[in-house]
């Protein structure tokens, strides 16, 4: 199967990502998922996981109502 650069960058980044994750907790003892968990994070990140939740119900129902004319 052949594969073209942007492919492969993308696999390699996803690899990278992990690998860092990894080592974060293996070096430095930082759960990331705890980290994401904690309230002050969710306090951060709320509105903007509102804002997403919103964008993607508005495009659900643009979509069904151009599918179901």
């Amino acid at each position: 199967m052949k594969t073209n650069n942007n492919q492969r960058g993308f696999i390699i980044k996803i690899i990278l990502l992990i690998v860092a994750i990894i080592a974060l907790k293996y070096f430095f003892h930082f759960d990331i998922i705890e980290w994401i968990k904690s309230p002050k994070v969710q306090e951060t990140i709320k509105p903007f996981v509102t804002i997403l939740k919103n964008i993607y119900d508005w495009l659900d129902n643009f979509v069904r109502g151009i599918i179901h004319k």
